[in-house]
């Protein structure tokens, strides 16, 4: 396939995650904008500090499995490896990443944008 349709494809998907927590007592945003989580370097989330609430680890697992879900999606559909559609993801997340938000670099270690 072609990197632009995978490009949108992996767009839409970001998009959709970032709405698809509104159902919970705090939003992504609302995490990230207090700089309790922050994208990782494996295109997930994870907490910045390790003493977040149960508001907090909620989201962490809700978001984290709806990735999981979506990249594995999008692995069989475009027969890519799993590790590839991350990786991909991860780029993508830090091109998004506002100001202020936390992501952790290469290495692992956390970064504030």
């Amino acid at each position: 396939m072609k990197s632009s349709s995978l490009y949108a494809v992996l767009l839409g998907g970001y998009l959709l995650l970032l709405n698809s927590s509104t159902v919970l007592a705090i939003t992504l945003q609302q995490a990230k904008q207090q700089g309790l989580v922050g994208e990782t370097n494996t295109g997930f989330i994870a907490a910045i500090k390790s003493s977040n609430n149960a508001d907090v680890s909620r989201l962490i697992n809700s978001v984290n499995n709806h990735r999981q879900e979506t990249y594995q999606a999008i692995s069989q559909s475009h027969d890519l490896s799993l590790s590839t559609v991350k990786q991909r993801a991860y780029y993508k997340a830090i091109e998004k990443t506002q100001a202020g938000h936390f992501y952790q670099n290469s290495h692992g270690s956390w970064q504030k944008k």
